[in-house]
């Protein structure tokens, strides 16, 4: 295994989040091959061909149905765990069908032939969307290659395994079969666990609405109108398709089998289309010329079926939608999609893959109804996809131009969000535009946007545009473009990439110089970097230096010997950026065994300057001597070098708990330290950092405590998987509870007896009230959905009373019985009497007056409230409250 992970590209770490998603997207693939052979036989056999179009017409209107009410649904439950009770669901429906079927009711067979297209919708589509939960889009880049590819071999496993098996157990018992695959999809997902994120209690309701987007843009409409194009040919050729094969085979079975061979070829087809020739033509020809695929062999395929009929031509007929429709064509749908803002593209895309697929697929096989009406017959419905084929490129060539104004409009406003984008940006089309934008050297702003684009693109046209910026201003721009060069291959421009090694203003300039030389130029890197370190020019050593430190393997990394890096640290003892790559050094040669590493880092660390100590933390973490964790802990006291230490400390994982642990209960420490300690910990997400934070909690300070709380909530955030103790929570629920039940009560009594020099105190008590009921929701948050608890939270402080109502209302439908008598009466300001009632029963007799409420202040741990009480009764100055 380890030794095909560089092969795929694939990180060690990544395989228990790739391995289950992979094999379970196969799976489904396989089981919907099965499934569609055995859907078309059973329809055929049972109720003829004629029946096709009705069942189509209800397949759009119950797979609009069914995503409408879906998505209602899963907003509300989280995604993996949504995932495995479709599976599950799916899997119940596989047994339960092969129980009808066995009955053979005709409502039975629309009844399955429906379900397997919502099987398919759904299935593959929450695979989809767990997979873009688990990996972000650079691991996407890499990753979702694979699982697709994983998808397209299952379907060729799938469509071939029917052709075998059906023989020995017959179509209706491939249910059984599929059964078994989804249970297998089961036990794989069962162990996958993704993230929560949250987000707004605000929902789109107030914004524009999808169909409102989609008008607005001409390219969405473009991409609406050849996505229903698309969906209503494949319905007429559909009905066409199933009527050839209706004539050629008698046998159900014989049916059952053709179906699934001929699907395996053509995912067989797909895949080699996919993987040798769909880049090609986006790459050389563009994404409109890809587009053409799909109508053109929808269109010969009919022609075909006109001149010479017979199964040869239904084949032919089917090859388009069959090989193109989810290869080369989605690629290129998906590339229309790059310059659509996110928020666009978030608003839209369920419209257009469902809902326009759905309603289109319901026109195509009603306009089959009305054809057949009408007196042709089905070899003559190819009159009406050639002219809906006509519209469709029409569409098609109206796209092209639509697609670049859109993405040059998308590069001047810098909308296109490439940390979510997961695919190829050398089509054609993009290129030129990016070209474009390339040559235009007055917006800086742009350039680096664009420079930021290419980066991951390897194409030959890049090199002269981006070698011309080799000469711009901006030394970011300079960076920037010898990075891309990096990249590229072909004819290189070595005389200047070699003339920036004299680059005097920028270190980043000279490295990425010597590094794009290293990689292009003549002779071995190792040999190159020696010789420019042996150079008697400053700039060409510090360059070789950072070149190492950024890019260099083992062999160079033992270039960096003693005498080369003291000779350095003292030509460099006032520049900055060279003390740096030092620095940045450090992390390939560190070795603690050696006398003079150790030197160096007390020679760094003792810098005046703040970039050198941040790198110098950075490197310090990288390699994780746990020595180093005192030093790294006390640089969290510093402004400039916080943020540094956090990340290095999380670098340390459990390591570092105890060092920051005993930071948090030192009593000669300042709150304020404390407080930093604890925000450090939120970013080791671990059971011992939770056990830990928990052990802090209990005896916390006020000044502590809400950080802590807040600690927990980001771990939570940070990692799902994390278990919080339910019953340690509770207790820390019943104490926060009990204190904001307590300065309830003192704020309505202070209320009560508002005068001269209590405004202080009520201010100070609101603060406390305030804060203790975020201590709630926070704590709650621990052991129910997050994003359910933030968005009561946001609704009970909002302001609005039908909001409050609503978030007490469900606070009451969601915590167990215990929580809910504890928290919800507290809250719940329309019954003060239940509040009273609850608070006495959970933690004692109310407070009976003023005089007790500022006497529990004075007894509480709170030194600030002590002082606003203090000011209080020196203002007030009645006798009473100065005796209590």
């Amino acid at each position: 295994m380890r030794s095909l992970l560089p092969a795929f590209d694939v990180q060690r770490q990544e395989l228990p989040r790739l391995l289950p998603i992979t094999g379970a997207y196969g799976l489904v693939m396989a089981s919907l091959y099965v499934l569609k052979p055995a859907r078309n036989a059973l329809f055929l056999d049972r109720l003829g061909v004629a029946q096709l179009p009705v069942v189509l017409i209800l397949v759009a209107f119950v797979g609009a149905l069914a995503a409408l009410v879906f998505s209602r649904f899963s907003a509300r439950v989280r995604l993996d765990r949504l995932v495995f009770l479709t599976f599950l669901v799916l899997g119940t429906c596989l047994l339960g069908f092969r129980l009808l079927l066995s009955l053979e009711w005709g409502w039975t067979y629309y009844l399955f032939y429906v379900w397997v297209n919502l099987y398919g919708l759904m299935a593959t589509s929450l695979l989809w969307l767990l997979a873009n939960a688990l990996f972000n889009a650079r691991e996407g880049r890499r990753l979702f290659g694979l699982i697709g590819t994983a998808g397209i071999a299952g379907a060729i496993l799938g469509g071939v395994a029917t052709g075998w098996v059906v023989t020995f157990t017959g179509t209706e018992n491939l249910l059984l079969v599929c059964a078994g695959m989804v249970g297998v999809c089961l036990l794989l997902l069962y162990p996958v666990r993704i993230r929560e994120t949250l987000t707004s209690a605000a929902t789109d309701a107030d914004g524009e609405s999808p169909l409102a987007t989609v008008t607005g843009s001409q390219l969405l409409t473009l991409l609406a109108g050849m996505a229903a194009l698309a969906a209503a040919v494949a319905a007429v050729i559909d009905v066409q398709f199933n009527q050839i094969v209706d004539q050629a085979f008698h046998d159900k079975d014989a049916k059952t089998a053709f179906f699934g061979e001929f699907f395996a070829g053509l995912s067989a087809f797909a895949l080699v289309f996919q993987i040798f020739v769909a880049p090609r033509v986006l790459r050389s020809t563009g994404v409109t010329s890809a587009l053409l695929f799909l109508p053109i062999s929808m269109a010969l395929g009919s022609l075909a079926v006109l001149f010479i009929p017979g199964l040869a031509a239904g084949m032919a007929l089917k090859i388009g939608d069959g090989g193109f429709r989810h290869s080369i064509h989605k690629s290129a749908t998906e590339i229309l999609y790059l310059p659509v803002p996110v928020e666009a593209k978030k608003r839209t895309k369920v419209l257009l893959d469902t809902t326009v697929d759905n309603l289109a697929t319901g026109f195509g096989a009603l306009l089959v109804l009305v054809a057949l009406a009408l007196g042709l017959d089905y070899r003559h419905l190819s009159y009406v996809s050639l002219t809906l084929v006509g519209l469709w490129l029409i569409m098609v060539a109206r796209s092209r131009r639509a697609y670049v104004d859109s993405f040059r409009h998308a590069l001047e406003r810098r909308e296109i969000d490439l940390s979510a984008y997961t695919g190829d940006l050398s089509e054609a089309g993009t290129l030129d535009s990016l070209v474009g934008v390339l040559r235009d050297t007055s917006n800086v702003r742009r350039l680096l946007y664009a420079l930021d684009m290419v980066s991951v693109v390897r194409a030959e046209r890049l090199v002269t545009p981006v070698a011309a910026l080799l000469d711009h201003a901006s030394a970011e721009i300079r960076v920037k473009a010898l990075q891309v060069l990096q990249l590229q291959q072909g004819e290189m421009p070595l005389e200047r990439i070699g003339q920036l090694l004299d680059d005097d203003d920028v270190l980043a300039v000279r490295v990425e110089a010597l590094q794009a030389l290293c990689v292009h130029g003549e002779g071995e890197t190792h040999l190159r970097l020696q010789a420019a370190l042996a150079s008697p020019s400053r700039n060409l050593r510090g360059a070789a230096v950072g070149c190492i430190a950024e890019y260099g393997d083992e062999q160079e990394q033992a270039l960096a010997d003693e005498s080369m890096v003291r000779a350095l640290l003292v030509e460099s003892a006032e520049d900055e950026p060279e003390l740096m790559q030092i620095a940045r050094l450090l992390a390939r040669i560190y070795d603690p065994t050696r006398t003079w590493v150790k030197e160096l880092v007390e020679e760094l660390s003792a810098s005046r300057y703040a970039g050198v100590v941040r790198q110098l933390i950075e490197s310090l973490g990288e390699v994780g001597d746990e020595a180093h964790l005192p030093w790294l802990a006390d640089r969290l006291d510093d402004r400039r070098t916080r943020r540094a230490a956090v990340t290095a400390l999380s670098h340390f994982g459990d390591r570092a708990v105890p060092e920051l642990a005993a930071r948090l209960q030192s009593p000669v420490r300042g709150i304020r330290s404390r407080n930093r300690a604890a925000r450090a910990l939120a970013a080791i997400a671990t059971p011992l950092c939770v056990e830990t934070v928990l052990d802090c909690l209990d005896p916390a300070q006020p000044g502590l405590e809400y950080q802590l709380l807040k600690t927990l909530s980001k771990l939570r955030n940070r990692e799902p998987n994390l278990v919080f103790p339910v019953e340690r929570v509770r207790a820390a629920l019943r104490r926060a509870a009990c204190t904001y039940w307590e300065f309830v009560q003192i704020q309505e009594l202070l209320a009560a007896n508002e005068g001269q020099g209590t405004a202080l105190l009520s201010r100070a008590v609101a603060e406390k009230c305030e804060e203790n009921l975020k201590r709630i929701f926070r704590l709650l948050a621990l052991i129910h959905p997050s994003q359910d608890l933030y968005n009561a939270y946001l609704g009970y402080v909002g302001g609005n009373r039908a909001d409050g109502g609503s978030a007490i209302e469900f606070l009451e439908n969601v915590l167990p019985c215990a929580e809910r008598e504890l928290v919800v009466p507290l809250l719940d300001a329309t019954t003060p009497g239940l509040a009273v009632e609850a608070g006495r029963r959970h933690f004692g007799p109310p407070l009976a007056d003023f005089d007790q409420a500022v006497a529990h202040i004075l007894q509480g741990p709170d030194p600030w409230l002590r002082a606003c009480v203090t000011y209080s009764l020196v203002e007030k100055s009645t006798p009473a409250t100065r005796a209590g």
